[in-house]
């Protein structure tokens, strides 16, 4: 019903006449897509306060559609257990105390293949601070050996595994692009999320801030 009630604000949250000719902004969809220019604003929302623009109608559809995958919210991070492709179990929870940077790949996504080293070196830099756990989200029939043949190619220190095929972590963390990355504080918390292109530069700066005690 509070979802049904959402959608519907966001429905009558058109600024009908708040779109000024000329105005430019980035588009909260294809931001997250990997956009990096402001584009020409042809639609606007408003959800929790805040306003979001759109370069296209469908853009906007889309965001209707969904809007909390496209705006970024901290919180508890999901419950989780997977099987690596070499047998181990690993359970998210059992990760507490440690900062976990949790890549959403695909065989087939060449920036995920890309950003592969990077997460490689830096879990290995990390001295055990931090975990990275390569989620895969390849489907068909054939994905388990796929991604072992893959990752026999490119090996990689951290674990690899399979997302479910139903109401998988995907799903349920909203992923919409690939790579998309989630970083989890040592409490269990969701403290950024990088899609598209990643950033190593922007993620080891927001693990050196979940990392250092706040002053008193």
């Amino acid at each position: 019903m509070l979802k049904m009630l959402g959608m519907m604000v966001l429905a009558l949250c058109v600024l009908a006449g708040g779109i000024h000719a000329g105005e430019m902004a980035m588009c909260a969809v294809c931001t997250l897509k990997g956009e990096t220019e402001p584009e020409a604003v042809v639609a606007t929302r408003e959800l929790d306060g805040a306003r979001y623009s759109f370069c296209s109608e469908e853009c906007a559809k889309a965001f209707d559609a969904d809007p909390y995958a496209y705006v970024f919210t901290a919180g508890p991070a999901p419950a989780a257990t997977f099987t690596t492709i070499t047998g181990e179990k690993i359970d998210l929870a059992s990760l507490k105390g440690k900062i976990v940077l949790i890549d959403f790949w695909a065989t087939w996504c060449k920036p995920c293949i890309k950003s592969m080293p990077d997460l490689d070196a830096l879990m290995k830099d990390s001295g055990g601070k931090v975990v990275v756990l390569g989620v895969s989200v390849d489907t068909g029939d054939d994905r388990e050996a796929k991604v072992k043949k893959f990752i026999a190619k490119r090996p990689v220190a951290y674990p690899i595994m399979l997302d479910a095929v139903e109401n998988g972590l995907w799903e349920r963390m909203k992923v919409k692009v690939l790579p998309t990355l989630y970083l989890i504080d040592a409490e269990g918390k969701i403290a950024s999320r990088y899609t598209g292109a990643v950033d190593m530069a922007a993620v080891k700066r927001d693990i050196e801030r979940i990392s250092t005690p706040a002053a008193n």
